[in-house]
């Protein structure tokens, strides 16, 4: 098995807290704002308040060419705070997301503890390591700036 621990820490400036909670728990529109990782995002069981016990199967294709298919499990939500889930299938463990109301703006962490299960790409991991971690660097960047852009939206709509 390879595993991989990432945190990927993002600031947001002259934002609320809620703002950036009920985009992260807006798990159906992931591909109309970070469609550069997620390719499709079906909600297969839609979870309780907060999405909490929300099941969703994805397709995660970033800069090279292979596509993981996974499905995630929210099991625990803390609103605004954060939320935990669990992944199965090419992606095998942890994501949390935490986040934290700091001097007008929102400060967002994101831990992704997880284990390859696609054969071949588990095979080749060794090899590849450093370039599969800037592939991962790089979708993170993305949806940084596509939750950026998200946000800009959702006010415009208000």
């Amino acid at each position: 098995m390879q595993h991989y621990d990432f945190l990927t820490r993002w600031r947001f400036e002259e934002c609320d807290i809620t703002e950036v909670a009920d985009i992260l728990e807006d798990t159906a529109s992931l591909p109309a704002w970070w469609p550069q990782l997620f390719k499709s995002v079906e909600i297969v069981e839609s979870g309780g308040p907060h999405a909490l016990g929300q099941v969703a199967r994805c397709a995660c294709r970033a800069r090279l060419p292979y596509t993981l298919h996974f499905t995630y499990t929210v099991t625990d939500a803390t609103y605004p705070d954060g939320s935990t889930l669990r992944s199965t299938g090419d992606l095998v463990g942890t994501g949390v997301w935490r986040l934290a109301a700091r001097d007008r703006g929102v400060d967002v962490e994101y831990s992704w503890r997880v284990d390859l299960e696609k054969p071949w790409l588990r095979a080749i991991s060794p090899v590849l390591r450093p370039l599969l971690a800037w592939n991962h660097e790089w979708s993170m960047s993305k949806g940084e700036d596509g939750l950026r852009r998200e946000i800009a939206r959702r006010r415009d709509l208000r």
